[in-house]
């Protein structure tokens, strides 16, 4: 339950200690320096996940139960992470918009309009006289904040790009995720306001549907400074200035050590059963996937005679 204390939330104090702040007062008044602060902590400490979806117990999105879920040592996806985000933003002082995103696994598939965004939970903040991106629940993307100028914006080993959307409509943006990784090719985003209730009809089929990436796919994300480290199924990838590296989990013990070390996750409340049937599911996913890849290049090689 959240509560009032001294004239601010009792969960701000927890909130900032899991980002590594042990101060609060040590922040002073909201500043472009200490968002950047914050976020950079953010991506680094909690991590995006959906392994309660794979557990079939699917999380809610308020944001009492998303920063719950933080203070207990979980992540989320988008609709928690950024939820989560924006209201401990909001406390502090700054002024936090919410927005409705869309995300494209392709350009070929970037068809939505406006009126049809959900597929992700987008963030903006206003300060110091100009707008930003912000957001800790694109997986492999921010790292800190993005002034929303059109034009190229490197973070680290990544590029990304955002433009205006003109002819989809007066407010559209898309952003652009470097082009090297693969999880995702764009996002799509207005800026009209949204509620996050806006958002609870699209979760519920993200979150359940056998359609849903969220239910096909175990993710784990976490961002530095330095690239990214993901989890899809059995694989833990690494992306950095040295290029992409991958290692194949073999157990679940494995698998659970990795979570909880690299990926900061609290998973003591999932027992040996349920950790090892999750395991045994992303391993048959995954094998699934490779054989389509298999089928899909040898139909290439027939059409390629």
């Amino acid at each position: 339950m959240i509560t009032e204390s001294a004239g601010r939330p009792a969960w701000v104090a927890a909130y900032l200690t899991k980002l590594g702040v042990d101060d609060p007062q040590s922040l002073g008044a909201p500043s472009l320096e200490t968002l950047r602060r914050l976020h950079r902590a953010h991506v680094e400490r909690i991590a995006f996940e959906n392994i309660d979806i794979q557990l079939e117990r699917p999380q809610g999105i308020g944001p009492e139960e998303s920063i719950t879920r933080i203070l207990a040592g979980r992540g989320g996806y988008c609709f928690n992470l950024n939820n989560a985000f924006a209201t401990l933003l909001t406390t502090l002082g700054y002024d936090v918009t919410l927005h409705r995103g869309q995300i494209n696994g392709s350009v070929e598939g970037a068809k939505a309009t406006p009126d049809e965004y959900g597929t992700h939970m987008a963030l903006t903040v206003v300060i110091e006289g100009e707008r930003w991106s912000v957001d800790v629940g694109l997986a492999n993307s921010h790292h800190e904040p993005i002034p929303l100028r059109e034009g190229v914006h490197v973070q680290g080993p990544f590029t990304f790009r955002l433009q205006p959307l003109p002819e989809i409509g007066p407010d559209a943006w898309r952003f652009f995720t470097d082009p090297v990784q693969t999880t995702f090719h764009s996002m799509d985003f207005t800026l009209a306001p949204a509620d996050w209730e806006d958002f609870s009809e699209i979760h519920a089929d993200l979150s359940t549907s056998p359609q849903s990436g969220f239910v096909q796919t175990c993710e784990l994300f976490r961002r530095d400074a330095l690239g990214t480290d993901f989890i899809l199924n059995d694989t833990l990838t690494r992306d950095d200035t040295d290029g992409r590296s991958e290692r194949i989990l073999t157990s679940a013990e494995e698998w659970f050590a990795v979570a909880e070390d690299v990926f900061r996750l609290d998973l003591s409340d999932i027992g040996d059963d349920d950790r090892a049937a999750l395991f045994d599911r992303m391993q048959r996913a995954e094998e699934a996937w490779r054989e389509s890849q298999r089928a899909r290049a040898a139909q290439q090689a027939a059409a390629d005679v």
